[in-house]
């Protein structure tokens, strides 16, 4: 099941350079795709979220695709040994199940933790940055598949690496901020390898493994960066498929995003499907607020 991407259920010229653009992908960039930042000296920073599915008649709570999502709690920490140049990011992802049987207090309770960790090193090239890194993801299930099933064998992992260039067009054309009413157009673009998968799948339906990621993310904001409109495109590609670099999947997120100070809320539509073949598409819409430290 692929939550953002979920997709992962989760700030005028160079100081909006300079500001996380947080997105939905559920394994966020390091340091929320800022292009600037220190690059030496210990840091500690993060988010924390908490996010309701408002429609949901497909999207998995379960890595087996059991259930169907109703909260997302999710946390990332980005931990600075040697500033932006080598850092440990921490995603913490977790989902609750809205069919879950039993009063309501059950469906607060997670049916799935996802985790994933790794080490990442960003450097400015050109106008924006560079990040490469390695990550390693669990996805298992913390309950019985409903409580009244028998437990849930679904879990999937995965290690890969990847390259991720992060953009900001006030960087190269500072004109941009008043254009915007103090906003910008930013965001990344990801290759990824899945250098090391047994059952992590390439596509919503759980079939295949997943070999490269493609993924894109940008975001135009205004009002002094305070509301701004996203889209999120990851692909992935089959390596038992004929043609291992033909896309898979596809997971689309569109999104509105207010913002002030440390706080963010977001509305998205999240719609992973398979795009090579048939077969299941999981889709909801969902609300997620953050808070950053």
């Amino acid at each position: 099941m692929r939550h953002g991407p979920v997709v992962s259920l989760v700030c005028a010229a160079a100081s909006l350079a300079a500001v996380p653009a947080r997105a939905l992908d559920k394994q966020g960039s390091a340091h929320g795709g800022g292009i600037e930042g220190p690059t030496e000296g210990f840091d500690f920073s993060g988010s924390a979220s908490l996010g309701l599915s408002l429609y949901n008649p497909t999207y998995a709570a379960r890595p087996d695709n059991s259930g169907l999502a109703l909260f997302r709690y999710a946390a990332h920490f980005d931990v600075d040994l040697i500033g932006r140049r080598l850092s440990i990011p921490l995603d913490l992802n977790m989902f609750t199940d809205r069919l879950a049987v039993g009063y309501f207090g059950r469906k607060l309770v997670p049916s799935e933790l996802d985790v994933i960790t790794g080490v990442t090193s960003t450097w400015r090239l050109g106008p924006g940055a560079l990040e490469g890194g390695a990550r390693v993801e669990v996805d298992g299930t913390l309950d019985k598949g409903g409580y009244d099933s028998p437990p849930s064998s679904g879990r999937q992992a995965y290690a890969d690496v990847r390259a991720r260039y992060l953009y900001s067009v006030a960087a190269i054309a500072p004109g941009i901020a008043p254009t915007l009413n103090g906003g910008d157009i930013r965001g990344w673009v990801t290759l990824g390898w899945f250098a090391y998968n047994q059952t992590y799948f390439a596509r919503p339906n759980n079939t295949g493994l997943a070999l490269f990621r493609y993924a894109g993310h940008v975001e135009i904001s205004t009002w002094d960066d305070h509301f701004a409109v996203g889209l999120d495109a990851i692909f992935f590609t089959d390596k038992e498929a004929s043609n291992v670099v033909r896309p898979s999947e596809l997971d689309f997120t569109p999104e509105l995003i207010g913002r002030f100070s440390r706080y963010e809320a977001h509305l998205a539509y999240e719609r992973d499907m398979p795009i090579d073949q048939g077969g299941l598409v999981q889709q909801f819409i969902y609300v997620l607020g953050a808070v950053a430290f």
